[in-house]
């Protein structure tokens, strides 16, 4: 079974390997279960937080033994559990880690265990799956190929807190366009997810609030029936309004603003409801304020570009929201001259978000002067005008 590093790699940690890294596997072949079931066990505390120790073993051939021992019928569940534990921790090192992985099968064994009885064993089969799922190297439609696979997920999510809060974040990561969201919507997304947004469990709410985020975007199907959806008493859109209150977590805020933005935008909720000119672009503005973190920045930015887009009268709004123009001219500010003097670390994560900020201003700039030349205006004659119109002016002004 090919289930190894990439060459240039593998020859690198082969160098490296290790006794130690030998033993951890030949343990796995003993034939005293309990010895195997120790050796599993060690092998998880050695990997923990160790990507070398991680790389190692699966050049040594312990992931296809580790599924074996996971799909064997004479295994015990606590052996079981033990190896999804070992795997999910392979699968958190990098991302030839989950290539390897992935070419040793993984998935298809990790859903079959979610056939088991035994809870624990499946929270940690999930725990794996969604590791996996979540990585940028996994194909979404690996989670599409079976069509028995979202209807089971679909009934796991009654079992724990755990079992929800890995399927949602499964589901918002393997949702990514109209044929996925078709099949989540008809197989009962909504009514499996919509009371999970009350759950005691903020992780859960969280991952919910997030499924329904890809759910409705550009879907005027899903965003009609969530409109319309009844939670202890109280429609969905009401709760994602109470979601984007100041007091609650910016990532609470910023994709309860987002669900109530593709709601809108799918023609659910009307441009001048008050829970978007009220609500959802005031907190969207505050988004864009400079105390926020720059990736938050970026964001909000792009979720207001896209609300306002369509109408003349939420772009007018903005533009007078909290100097929301004038806010745009710091987007311009990164990377800083000061945090490249005093803080290498802030240098390189302003760096590596700059091009994002700068895109985002110009999408939010373009969305706003749409449609009103005094917009327009403000944007090229006023203080909030970005450097890019500020140099072009200065150059008229010259000859």
């Amino acid at each position: 079974m090919a289930c190894l590093l990439e060459t240039p790699i593998r020859m690198s940690v082969l160098s490296e390997v290790t006794a130690s890294s030998r033993h951890y596997v030949d343990r796995l072949f003993d034939p005293d279960p309990q010895k195997v079931l120790q050796g599993v066990i060690d092998m998880k505390n050695a990997v923990i937080g160790n990507n070398k120790q991680k790389a190692n073993l699966i050049v040594l051939g312990a992931v296809p033994r580790l599924l074996y021992l996971l799909q064997q019928e004479t295994s015990s569940t606590e052996l079981k559990t033990e190896c999804a534990v070992v795997l999910g921790s392979l699968a958190m090192g990098t991302e030839n880690n989950v290539k390897s992985l992935l070419d040793c099968h993984i998935i298809p064994a990790l859903l079959q265990g979610l056939l088991s009885p035994d809870l624990k064993f499946i929270e940690a089969c999930l725990r794996c799956l969604r590791t996996i799922f979540t990585s940028p190297v996994t194909p979404e439609e690996l989670l599409y190929t079976d069509a028995t696979v979202i209807p089971h997920l679909m009934a796991l999510l009654s079992r724990s807190r755990y079992t929800q809060e890995y399927i949602c974040q499964i589901f918002s990561h393997c949702c990514k366009g109209p044929d996925h969201q078709t099949i989540l919507f008809n197989h009962g997304a909504v009514q499996n997810i919509a009371h999970l947004l009350t759950s005691a469990s903020y992780k859960v709410r969280m991952q919910a609030l997030k499924c329904f985020s890809v759910l409705a975007f550009e879907n005027p199907q899903v965003s009609m029936t969530l409109v319309n959806v009844l939670v202890d008493g109280e429609l969905l859109p009401q709760i994602f309004v109470k979601m984007l209150q100041r007091d609650k977590p910016i990532e609470m805020q910023l994709t309860s603003a987002k669900c109530l933005t593709y709601m809108c935008r799918a023609g659910a909720i009307r441009t001048d409801d008050n829970c978007i000119v009220l609500k959802t672009l005031p907190c969207l503005v505050r988004m864009c304020s400079k105390e926020r973190l720059l990736e938050e920045r970026v964001e909000g930015a792009e979720t207001l570009a896209y609300l306002i887009e369509p109408d003349v009268e939420l772009q007018r709004i903005a533009s007078i929201t909290d100097h929301l123009i004038a806010m745009l001219a710091d987007y311009f500010k990164y990377p800083s001259s000061v945090s490249a003097i005093t803080d290498i670390k802030r240098l390189d994560h302003d760096l590596k978000h700059a091009h994002e900020l700068r895109q985002a201003a110009f999408k939010l700039y373009a969305s706003l002067g749409a449609n009103d030349e005094d917009i327009r205006k403000k944007v090229s004659l006023g203080e909030g005008r970005p450097p890019v119109l500020t140099a072009s002016r200065q150059g008229v002004t010259s000859t």
